[in-house]
């Protein structure tokens, strides 16, 4: 089962992987759950995406707080399953592609952590369904390829057709 952990805004600071410490997490992750995992990092983004037969999120907190001081685990965003974690993925980055600056240094890391793991099953996942909502929605922003297009429809517009088309892939 694919789960998620994530947050972004000006909550997200504390939270952030300073240094290496995005891809020794990662490794912690995916040896506790079921090997694979994507951990990526910015100042005002972090997403944490494990698999698991197992709701490993208690455990992963404790670790995740020892880089910290000001570690609030409520301020984070937790979702189980693969239909959950897809569309928070995409339809949180809709939401913080509107924060150009951060969400270019965010697509920074994204792309970093993705030539680290070239062949990592859950970027596959996430590849697959923002190849499926490019191919359905043209104005989505596309973190993945690189695209830098920024045309977006009114953003109620976008979350409804982002969610329909997501639910589209999923089924």
């Amino acid at each position: 089962m694919l789960h998620y952990i994530h947050i972004q805004g000006k909550e997200a600071p504390p939270f952030y992987f300073r240094d290496k410490t995005a891809q020794n997490f990662k490794s912690v992750v995916q040896s506790l759950g079921d090997g694979s995992s994507l951990v990526i990092s910015s100042l005002y983004r972090t997403d944490v995406l494990y698999t698991s037969t197992k709701d490993l999120s208690e455990i992963i907190l404790k670790l995740w707080s020892l880089q910290e001081d000001n570690f609030e685990p409520s301020r984070l965003t937790f979702v189980s399953g693969r239909d959950n974690a897809l569309e928070l993925f995409f339809t949180s980055l809709v939401s913080f592609s509107s924060a150009s600056k951060w969400y270019e240094i965010y697509l920074e890391e994204f792309r970093h952590a993705c030539s680290l793991d070239r062949n990592n099953p859950i970027l596959k996942d996430l590849k697959l369904c923002e190849q499926y909502l490019q191919a359905s929605h043209q104005t989505i922003p596309r973190p993945i390829a690189g695209n830098d297009t920024q045309d977006l429809l009114p953003r109620r517009e976008v979350f409804d057709d982002l969610v329909k088309h997501i639910n589209d892939f999923l089924n």
